[in-house]
């Protein structure tokens, strides 16, 4: 059984929409070998000059097929 690896996706902005989906679609498209074993995700906010910035991180988890 090969290692498992881990792909930690992280975005931090103003914007409530961050383009996390886009990050991780395009690297699930460029890494089509990738079986995915469990995935975690962990948001935050914080208020910086009077706006919410917030924190998304998604981890994959997963190994090469």
């Amino acid at each position: 059984m090969k290692p498992l690896k881990s792909k930690i996706f992280s975005y931090c902005t103003t914007n409530i929409n961050p383009p996390g989906e886009l990050q991780l679609n395009q690297w699930l498209e460029e890494n089509p070998d990738a079986e995915i074993v469990h995935a975690l995700q962990s948001e935050s906010i914080t208020v910086r000059k009077d706006e919410l910035e917030r924190n998304l991180t998604v981890t994959l988890l997963y190994r090469e097929t």
